[in-house]
């Protein structure tokens, strides 16, 4: 019974660390990026943060930031997190010394206290994988604070800017807050067709040339 015992405690204890391998792997798995692609991640900007001067915009999000505050510069983070928005008034901010709390405080604080306005707007990190030769290099989503009415802070997406590696900028609007516009193809790049269109077949081609000179001589 004894034997029984340890073997069974043995097996979940070896089940706890696979699963703790498993989600590091996945998560280390998720930041790999193949060969031939590029990340293409999100940032953002608050439009008029200027009109809200009596409050302290803080990003806090999943897995991280904890506590960034924003201005009216453009933000970005880290491409697997999920962020929101809050606003603090100035004297809730100083009062309760929001820059000196630890990580778990800070999230309470930003997700219970009655004198936090929160946004329902989830921003990700991440736009798209794709693949090298594409010209897309930069998302920028411009945000607009509508309004702060007790702890409801109400932020819309106003549109999204595509950067090229040509330099050209091109603007869309939302017209749905839940359907990012997609950007329109710019074609291929010549650094694309170099490295895995026209080196792969000029290789293929002197193989092909020394296999057949081998051969006849």
């Amino acid at each position: 019974m004894v034997r029984k015992d340890k073997i069974k405690v043995g097996c979940t204890g070896l089940m706890a660390v696979l699963f703790v391998l498993v989600s590091i792997t996945g998560a280390s798995y998720a930041d790999v990026v193949n060969p031939g692609e590029k990340t293409i991640t999100y940032s953002y900007q608050l439009s008029n943060i200027q009109d809200y001067p009596g409050y302290v915009f803080i990003l806090h999000g999943t897995p991280n930031p904890s506590l960034e505050v924003l201005n009216s510069s453009e933000f970005s983070f880290y491409k697997l997190s999920t962020c929101s928005i809050y606003a603090v008034p100035f004297s809730v901010y100083n009062e309760v010394q929001v820059n000196q709390m630890n990580d778990t405080q800070i999230s309470e604080f930003l997700k219970n206290d009655s004198r936090v306005a929160r946004s329902d707007l989830n921003l990700e990190g991440l736009y798209d994988t794709v693949n090298e030769g594409n010209s897309l290099e930069s998302a920028l989503i411009i945000l607009k604070i509508r309004s702060i009415q007790g702890n409801i802070l109400d932020i819309q997406k106003e549109k999204i800017i595509y950067t090229y590696t040509n330099g050209q900028r091109i603007e869309k609007p939302f017209q749905n807050q839940n359907q990012t516009p997609e950007p329109p193809a710019m074609g291929q790049s010549w650094d694309f067709y170099l490295y895995f269109v026209v080196l792969p077949i000029l290789a293929l081609v002197v193989i092909l040339f020394l296999l057949i000179r081998r051969r006849t001589g």
